[in-house]
């Protein structure tokens, strides 16, 4: 991964060819990066190629007012994929998500979704 963000190119696991990339790369983590550079767990370089530009997304917690429409987007994808018309919550129940703490984050919002759609 290094040798595509520096270099723009890599060899393929025991290949010979050398493969030329144009790529841009998104990594998100929940670890504290610095920390395990320090610690001897992370590559300092790696982290200095992929720290770049630097967005701290909140955990859906700290942003509730993103549910409604969160909630939203899932049940109506939930609802393309499996060819059924799209639920719509209560004000009780929009509520109930909105006091809900979320430790799995939006992934965990999301699923939630796919359930009730189901």
């Amino acid at each position: 991964l290094l040798r595509v963000l520096a270099e723009g190119e890599f060899f393929r696991v025991g290949g010979r060819e050398l493969i030329r990339v144009d790529v841009r790369v998104i990594a998100a983590t929940h670890q504290d990066l610095e920390s395990l550079v320090a610690q001897g767990r992370f590559r300092a370089d790696l982290l200095h190629r992929l720290d770049v530009v630097r967005l701290r997304l909140p955990p859906l917690r700290e942003r509730r007012d993103d549910i409604a429409q969160l909630t939203d987007t899932f049940l109506a994808a939930a609802a393309r994929k499996l060819d059924t018309p799209p639920k719509r919550l209560t004000a009780a129940a929009l509520q109930a998500l909105r006091e809900h703490d979320w430790p799995g984050n939006v992934r965990e919002l999301e699923n939630v979704c796919w359930r009730m759609a189901a």
